[in-house]
Order: structure tokens, then sequence, then C-alpha cells
């Protein structure tokens, strides 16, 4: 764990305030916490200070020599410029590829960006592909000209790992049109970032805006130009050892970082998680007249269409409310939103869905693993003329570790959807289904277990 000066004075208070006016916080520390016996030799030449901390911790703690920054000599740099150094990739036409759960993404440098779909129906492959941009014969020397006539200053940065990382930036436009942005082509910004050990491969793909695109790509190409080597942390070693009883580490520090790690394993945000408590069977119910009764039936919640999953990652978020609607949405920093309705319930075309499809039926009870459930007559899709659709998957996931809600989305065919939702939530109500998947008048002693209840938090 790396920390400032700053974090000295957070943890022990001003112990240098004479000093505090030439204060340089662009030099870094690196705080080791060493045990008693660990009194290397070299410490007999270094000088030190007594710090004490909130508990009345005692540390000594042992200044390292600070040597002054050698002058930056990239400013005389006169080799190639950055697009020059990257022009191997276009003249060999490598491509570089991205796969996921759904989309495979491949960036053909120097010629263009595609996103795609394989399916195979027997011998036959039906290819769904995007353009998300393409790079123009012409780009290149006006692009190479511009660098030539102009001196390399200030090099953009990206953080990349917490790390600050200066990147060298092209733009592919005119891609395949964008019916969400006005018919206006997609179009993707790649960031070229220097690593010695990269392969040019894709780091991170993610859409910054509607049908705007950012890919990362690592490179050891732009390696030699200084301006795009990663910049040394220049991070300095203080050991401090304690003094008397004092503990290897503050309790203070042990206790911050326990916290940070405690919300760091929170930080999924595509889920919810689901908290199982046991009920005392013996408890007496409270008889006091001013007290709520509790909600103790979040699942009966959300079978009424009360209680809505969110999830998503990037620009497109979606939204499920069971019985009710599927929707994919994007909501902007000034609190304004882009919808997009991917399919309402109604029961008459599910049932006729299942009449044309009829291996979505459930399985008999006890069989069931998963239900699956039609929602037709969304936004009309401009690829297809129809309205969207969505089949919503409700599988029973029995991983009750993690009792959390995960949430999926594939677009297999244009405009037509499939919502993955696996949950043990799901598991409650596998059994409540009628013979077409349905879950209707059910009364709340059927879905609560007689020994818990189930708590939902969003996270």
């Amino acid at each position: 764990m790396h920390y400032c000066a700053g974090l000295v004075i957070l943890l022990f208070g001003c112990i240098i305030c004479h000093n505090i006016e030439g204060f340089d916080d662009s030099i870094l520390y690196d705080i080791s916490w060493v045990s008693k016996d660990n009194n290397k030799p070299e410490y007999a030449n270094l000088e030190y200070m007594i710090v004490t901390s909130s508990q009345k911790e005692k540390y000594k703690c042992m200044l390292p020599h600070i040597q002054e920054k050698e002058p930056n000599v990239s400013n005389s740099y006169d080799g190639p410029t950055p697009l020059e150094l990257i022009s191997p990739l276009f003249t060999q036409t490598a491509c570089s590829f991205r796969l996921e759960s759904y989309w495979t993404y491949e960036v053909c440098h120097g010629r263009f960006v595609r996103q795609y779909h394989e399916d195979r129906e027997g011998k036959k492959v039906k290819i769904q592909e995007y353009i998300l941009g393409k790079w123009e014969k012409n780009q290149y020397s006006t692009l190479l000209e511009q660098q030539k006539n102009l001196e390399i200053d200030k090099v953009p940065v990206k953080k990349v790992d917490g790390v600050s990382l200066p990147y060298f930036e092209i733009t592919m436009g005119n891609g395949t049109l964008c019916e969400l942005n006005q018919n206006k082509p997609r179009e993707t910004k790649v960031l070229y970032l220097c690593y010695a050990h990269g392969k040019h491969e894709i780091y991170s793909l993610k859409e910054i805006s509607t049908c705007v695109y950012e890919i990362i790509v690592l490179s050891p190409l732009l390696c030699a130009h200084p301006k795009y080597k990663p910049q040394e942390s220049g991070e300095h070693s203080i050991d401090c050892m304690p003094l008397d009883d004092s503990p290897t580490k503050p309790r203070e520090l042990l206790k911050i970082k326990a916290e940070s790690n405690k919300f760091r394993r929170k930080a999924d945000m595509d889920r919810i998680r689901l908290e199982f408590h046991p009920i005392d069977l013996n408890r007496k119910e409270e008889t006091t007249p001013s007290k709520t009764p509790l909600d103790v039936s979040p699942v009966e919640s959300f079978l009424a269409g009360k209680t809505c999953l969110n999830g998503g990652t990037g620009w497109w978020s979606y939204e499920f409310c069971y019985g009710k609607s599927v929707e994919q949405y994007h909501l902007h920093k000034d609190g304004s939103k882009i919808s997009i309705k991917l399919g309402y319930f109604d029961k008459s075309k599910h049932l006729q869905w299942l009449s044309l499809h009829p291996h979505k039926k459930p399985k008999p009870v006890g069989q069931r693993t998963q239900l699956s459930h039609f929602y037709s007559g969304g936004d009309v899709c401009d690829k297809t003329g129809k309205p969207r659709q969505t089949e919503v998957k409700l599988k029973c996931s029995q991983n009750a570790k993690t009792s959390a809600v995960s949430l999926y989305l594939l677009e297999p065919r244009y405009c037509e959807y499939i919502l993955g939702v696996e949950s043990p939530l799901i598991c409650k109500i596998l059994d409540l289904a009628d013979e077409n998947g349905l879950i209707e008048n059910v009364a709340e002693n059927d879905i609560a277990n007689e020994d818990s209840t189930v708590t939902i938090i969003r996270v």
C-alpha cells in the first residue's frame, strides 16, 4: 500500500509543522511497517523521527535521502512520431480480438473496428455485425503532417488500474448508422498505451456515449517514445518500527484497511444481494401498538412487480419489472434519461408464444430449473420495422453463499432479446408456476419459508 506524506500527518498528527510551507506533494513515499528485530545496518546513516499515533502508539521512522530529479531528456527527442511508431500495425494488417459472452469485437488496426455474432443453424452461418468505425485512407497522411508540425508538449493520460498512463489516440468514424443517435454513424476512439509486455491486445472496450466507443490497446511499439513511457512513481521508502509495546502497524490503520476491503467486496454494482436471516420460532411477537409490522415478503413484492431488478455495465443499464416490462436505459449526469422499451408482458401473447414454442413450457413440478416468459410490444426497431421483444429466463441458482440476483442481456437477433435472471429467489417460486409458467394469486404463506425471511439490499 502506498502513502504520501499527508497520510503520515493524518495518522500521527503534524510532526513537522514548522516546515509545512515547503512541503512538496509531488514526492511520494512508500511506508513499510517493520518489526523491532528488522534493524538494518544502513539505518545508522539515516535521520529519523519519533512519531506517536492517536492511540499513543510510538514508532521510529527512518527518513530516506532524497535526491533531486534528473532533467527530463525527452524534450530533446527527435525520433519517429507516435503515429509512425504504431504504423507497423497498419502495414501488417494486424487485428486484435476481444471475446465476450455474446459479441466478438475485432480491431483491425488502420482499417476498421467490428462487432459481430455468428449464429449457426446446421450448415448455415448467419452473421450479425456492426462496423463501429473505419480508418480512412487519407487519414494517416493528414494526421502525420499535423504531428510533424506540432510539438508534443503535454501528452494526455488515462487511468488504468489506478495508474495514470500516457496514450496516443486515433479516431475511426463512418461506422454503421445508429438508430439511437439520430442515424449518425458509429464512431470509435482507439487509445494506444505503452506496455512493454503487450501484444497489441484489447485491454478494455466500452460505450462512452450513444454509439461512441472507446477501446484501449496495449502495445510495446509506443514505448520507444520517452513521452509515452509510464511515468516513474518517484516513491521513497520510509521504514517505521514499533517502540515499547506498540503493535507492528497502528490499530487505526488496520481498521481503515479492513473498512476499505469491506467496501471493495460490496462494489459489484450489477447485483442485488439477498440476505437470508433465520427466524427465532420461540421469539414472541411484538405487541406494542406503536410499532409497525415488518414486510416479510419481498418475494411477493417482486411477483407483484413492485420490486424491479436493475443491472448492466457501461453505457446501457436495464430494468426488469416482473409481469410488467423490460427496459433499456441510460441516465445522463444532468438527470435526463434515454429509454428503450424492450417489451411488455401480455398474458394472451405469452400463451400464443408458448403454443408456437412448446419446448419453452416448464417441466413437471420437481424437475424445473427455470421458467421462460415472453415480453412483447416494445419500441419499434428501425432495423426490422417490428416492435422489440424479450424472452425472460428465470433460472434457479443454488449458490446460496452469494444469495445474489444476476442479470445478463443478449441480442441473438436484431431487436429480439434474452434477459437472464438467476437467483436463489427463483428457486422459491419454480414449483408455484402453472403449466404455462405463470405464477398467479399466490398467497404470502405459499412463498415464505417457515424458518427464514429474505431481505433485498441494493448495492
